[in-house]
């Protein structure tokens, strides 16, 4: 089993920066576009292949790609946080009804008298 890193700089999803991927077998010759053999370091955060350097560098945080990644992230956080309290604002909903029913069930008799209490 051979491993090999993908890395896709441009990419918005941060998991194509540096993708680790399992080989059955050596690749002999060149290897495809965007895959390396060297590990990036494991200090770094997000680390990107740099063709300039040759290597492994730390993306930058300033760059297109990492505003799109961490604006991806938040809309998600936002997505989950809106689930969320629309379930609370559900079950608040439904409860709310519940009460307003016995309520109603409890006033009936009341409101079957024309308001005046049974004697």
């Amino acid at each position: 089993m051979e491993i090999y890193y993908y890395s896709d700089p441009t990419s918005s999803d941060v998991k194509l920066h540096h993708l680790e991927m399992q080989v059955i077998e050596k690749i002999e010759g060149e290897l495809p576009w965007r895959w390396h053999t060297e590990k990036p370091d494991e200090s770094m955060v997000d680390p990107i292949w740099d063709n300039n350097a040759n290597g492994w560098v730390e993306n930058d945080p300033t760059s297109k790609t990492q505003i799109i990644a961490n604006l991806q992230d938040k809309v998600e956080t936002q997505d989950k946080q809106l689930e969320q309290m629309n379930k609370n604002q559900e079950t608040s909903l439904t409860s709310i009804s519940k009460n307003q029913a016995e309520m109603l069930k409890m006033m009936a008799p009341l409101l079957a008298n024309g308001g005046k209490p049974n004697v």
